[in-house]
């Protein structure tokens, strides 16, 4: 039963993707020299909560499900009774860092927009990919 609980807690940690938005005006530059402004609307756009309909890689059946909810430069994930909060720390157009409560090491995650839906990539999972759909 605790190792039920530990390794779900452990995937709700590694559940936490985002792409956050962030209400400053503050810029970063992408690997191909583009600035993106981290209070950009593309950044807007994804403010609201999001769920993962799909996922692949390591613990991918128990990451269904779980919510994202963007608001400004905050990130909140939520798996059943598990509830995590961050801030978004950096952005780009196609990745941001995520600090987490209680974490020592920032997340880093890769995102992108295949129509409506929200793909994320968790950069130091071994591949784990999520596709979100606004809820």
């Amino acid at each position: 039963m605790n190792k039920k609980v530990s390794i779900v807690a452990a995937l709700s940690v590694l559940a936490l993707v985002g792409a956050g938005c962030s209400s400053t005006t503050t810029s970063d530059t992408t690997s191909t020299g583009s600035k993106v402004e981290v209070g950009s609307e593309k950044a807007q756009g994804l403010d609201g909560t999001w769920v993962i309909t799909e996922a692949v890689g390591q613990y991918a059946e128990m990451n269904k499900g779980t919510k994202y909810i963007f608001a400004g430069d905050k990130l909140t994930t939520k798996l059943g009774i598990i509830e995590t909060k961050g801030t978004i720390t950096s952005k780009t157009d196609s990745q941001m860092t995520v600090a987490f409560e209680g974490m020592t090491n920032p997340f880093v995650y890769k995102y992108s927009m295949n129509g409506a839906k929200l793909v994320l990539e968790l950069t130091s999972s071994g591949g784990q990919i999520f596709t979100l759909e606004r809820q």
